[in-house]
Order: C-alpha cells, then structure tokens, then sequence
C-alpha cells in the first residue's frame, strides 16, 4: 500500500536565500538531516541519520537540480523507488514558496499521514532556519515512542500570549484543521469537531497547564497534557505529553503529528496576521 503526500507553506524569506539553505551541507546540517553529501554538479543529494526515515544509510539516488528552482531525487524506501520534488518560487512580495510532492510512499508507523508530518516539520523548519527562527528539534526515528508521545518547541512571547491561544476557538482553527470547542474549566469540553480527538478537560491552571482526555474510537482513551514555562529570553517553551497508549499502540504517529502541528502555532502566534496555514494532503 502506498500513500501521495503534498506540502506547501509560505517562507518569509527571498527564493535565492531558501533555495540556498535547501542545497547547501551546512544548513542542510542544522535544520534537516544528522548526515548529509550534496554535490549536485555530479548528481549527488544525499541524506541520511537518525532525523531520516530509513536513514540507516543513504537512500537518494537519481538527482536533478534547476538552480534556484527544483530540486527532484529518488528515495528508496522499504525496496520501494518514490520520487521526490521540492520547489521554490518567489512572489511579489519578496517571499518564497515552498512545496514538496512525494509520491508513491509506502503507509509507516501507526498514522497513515507519517510521512506528511516528516515534510511538514522539515519545511516548517527550513522556513524558521531562513527566517532566522528558533528551530522546532527534529524527530529521532531510532528511539521508538512507545506508550508516550513527545513534542517541544519555543514560541517567542509570553506563557500567557501562548495559553490564550489554545482557549481560544477562532486561534485553534486556525493552525489546525478544526471546528473547536472550548470550555475552559475543569470538566468543560474541548474538541476539534473530528469524529476523533480531544474531549474533556481534566486539568487546567493558566498560563502553565492544560491537559484533555483524547479519544478514538476501538482504543482506550489517552491524556494529552501541555505544560508551557517562561524560556528566560527566549519567549515560552511548550512541553506536550500524550500518553496511555497501551495494549501495543505506537504513538510514533501522534509524536509526529504533534510536532508538526506545534511548528503551525509557533509560526502562527510568532509572524501574526502574515502568516498562512501551510496546505498539506496524503491520499
């Protein structure tokens, strides 16, 4: 079984600058991959380590490069051969934006939007690298996650700038696909309007701690719980736990899924009314 997977997200920052920090071994270093050889004269794109699915060596063969466009490479995964286009444009306004097909890509992990979420964190960092932003860590896809799902990132403003944020319906829907209900007290309901996700709050003490009972259904419910301390200048520094995954559920998926939707609100709450949602599908 194969998956598509499409990513696009704007970049504050000039194409020339993103196209850069996209081909070149240093920042490639710091903001994508643990190993990296990029000589693209001689074909040659190559990645690999543990901030890599697969990356027990490297896998990209097939390289072809339109300078300071496009960027496409084959990428063998579990004996299948998937392609691969990154591209840049510029805009009017002097930004970038960035998109990445893949395609065909095997189903990994527990959610079928894994690879999505691989794309969506490395784009979302590719942009804070080049927007001179705090960077969201990147997964490590040799520790498994087992009965805990982790996902940090620092936002630059208050605990109580960021705490708002996640009580306030109109905010949520805007860095995730939602339709939200918030009752913030202890008790109250929280949801996104999926069929699936969050439903009553068990804990809440503003502006450090929100915690939520998670369901889906076949499946025991879990607990998300964020936790949100001041980062002496830096700004705040959201720490999120899901747990109780039990009975041999991965939470590899949501650890993804968690981190990548973390980058949103960092972005989001960092650039104000500029900022648009990335578009992503897998299919």
């Amino acid at each position: 079984m194969a998956d598509k997977v499409f990513v696009k997200a704007m970049v504050f920052a000039p194409a020339p600058a993103v196209y850069r920090a996209m081909t070149t071994e240093l920042s490639l270093r710091t903001w994508f991959a643990e190993h990296v050889d990029v000589r693209l004269d001689d074909g040659r794109f190559e990645f690999w380590g543990r901030h890599t699915p697969f990356g027990d060596v490297p896998r990209q063969t097939n390289v072809s490069a339109e300078p300071g466009g496009k960027l496409r490479f084959d990428w063998e995964m579990e004996g299948m051969s998937t392609a691969v286009e990154l591209s840049v444009r510029g805009t009017v306004s002097g930004d970038t934006t960035v998109s990445v097909r893949h395609e065909p890509v095997p189903f990994w992990g527990f959610d079928r939007a894994s690879m999505n979420d691989f794309w969506g964190i490395a784009v979302g960092n590719l942009a804070n690298f080049t927007e001179g932003r705090t960077l969201a860590p990147r997964p490590d896809y040799t520790v498994p996650c087992e009965e805990t799902a982790l996902a940090t990132i620092v936002v630059g403003t208050s605990p109580d700038d960021v705490f708002s944020v996640l009580l306030d319906p109109a905010m949520i829907d805007k860095w995730l696909p939602s339709q939200s209900v918030v009752e913030p007290w202890e008790g109250g309901r929280y949801e996104f309007g999926w069929d699936h996700g969050p439903m009553t709050v068990v804990d809440i003490e503003a502006p450090h701690r929100l915690a939520y009972t998670w369901h889906n259904d076949g499946w025991p419910d879990t607990l998300v719980s964020w936790q949100l301390d001041e980062e002496p200048g830096e700004g705040t520094r959201i720490s999120l736990r899901h747990s109780g995954f039990v009975d041999g559920r991965p939470s590899d998926g949501y650890q993804l899924g968690w981190q990548n939707l973390l980058i949103n609100l960092q972005r989001m709450v960092e650039i104000g009314e500029r900022w648009e949602a990335p578009q992503w599908r897998h299919r």
